[in-house]
């Protein structure tokens, strides 16, 4: 695991939040979460798309194969709302999932398999944008997990030392 956070810490530290002038920022909260006691939500009030942000930065260095997960729960979205989770390897966002007009009854778990561009990144990039403009819409966030394979890369020659049997020329 190269970063986990299931907002168990009662805050957001470490992420990036942003919104439309006028429209709520991601908050931790404590209400329908996934699994624990808290989440990551927002309730945006805007449909400016995107309405409000949460980003982070998360250092893919020393690692490859990489694998973006989290679980999602979006309430009463509709044609006019948006969901979306996003990467960024240095060339632009790319969304991995891009969703409207749904109303999940329970949280939903997604895991994507990042490009090459991911693997050993020191500035990897994701980020969750939702525009709900009820006040009974909301996007919720949990277990965002980051995972890899470690990069093994040991240039080192082993050094031997053959003491049986004795080395004698005859």
């Amino acid at each position: 695991t190269i970063f986990s956070d299931n907002f168990e810490d009662g805050d957001l530290a470490g992420w990036s939040l942003s919104s439309d002038p006028g429209a709520n920022d991601w908050t931790n909260s404590n209400t329908d979460p996934g699994e624990g006691l808290r989440h990551a939500q927002t309730q945006p009030l805007d449909t400016t798309n995107p309405a409000s942000v949460m980003e982070r930065i998360v250092s893919t260095s020393g690692y490859a194969n990489i694998v973006f997960s989290y679980n999602r729960k979006l309430v009463g979205l509709d044609a006019a709302d948006e969901f979306q989770a996003k990467y960024n390897t240095g060339s632009g966002w790319v969304a991995v999932e891009q969703i409207s007009s749904v109303d999940d009854a329970s949280y939903v778990y997604k895991t994507f398999s990042m490009p090459a561009s991911a693997n050993n990144n020191v500035n990897f990039q994701i980020k969750f944008e939702c525009t709900a403009g009820a006040v009974s819409e909301f996007c919720r966030v949990d277990n965002v997990t980051i995972v890899g394979d470690a990069i093994v890369s040991d240039t080192n020659p082993p050094n031997v030392t053959i003491n049986l049997p004795t080395s004698i020329n005859y």
